[in-house]
């Protein structure tokens, strides 16, 4: 059996005060799963690896703030999800963990803070999110998210 090195992940799931949820875009030459063929373009909730020393709700506040500028507080850990992927032209085992946060407001404005090369960040209506014909991760994030929109919180984190 392979043994990849791991990649751990911290993700925020950030709705504003309409239920309208923030994702960030990417489009890699290289794509991450190396069973897709490149160029691949792809939208995700904000987030990033976990830093020396730092937890999951730390590296999820860190990196919400540099995708987006946005600070705000790290709710609960909603989801998990493990996979394969190539980063850095390197497989490895990315093992994500996603945390709920909201924001008071509708809309506020977003920009990368980031050296990444993120294409945009920008809010999506759920409609827009079900109705899209992008590329989203995790899979089938519009149907993952919909509870929650309904206030439905995982009292304990789900495997996505």
């Amino acid at each position: 059996m392979e043994t990849l090195p791991v990649r751990n992940v911290a993700r925020v799931i950030l709705f504003d005060q309409a239920k309208n949820i923030l994702l960030v875009k990417y489009e890699d030459i290289l794509p991450m799963d190396p069973l897709r063929a490149g160029p691949f373009t792809y939208w995700v909730p904000p987030g990033g690896k976990l830093e020396a020393g730092e937890d999951f709700p730390s590296a999820a506040k860190r990196e919400l703030m540099e995708e987006s500028g946005l600070s705000v507080e790290i709710g609960p850990w909603i989801w998990e999800r493990k996979h394969r992927l190539r980063f850095q032209d390197q497989l490895v085992l990315q093992k994500e963990r996603y945390f709920l946060a909201n924001i008071g407001i509708s809309e506020p404005p977003v920009a990368n803070q980031s050296p990444e090369d993120i294409v945009e960040v920008r809010w999506w209506s759920s409609e827009a999110l079900m109705n899209s014909n992008s590329v989203f991760f995790p899979d089938g994030l519009a149907i993952l998210v919909m509870p929650i929109v309904n206030g439905v919180i995982p009292a304990e984190p789900l495997q996505i």
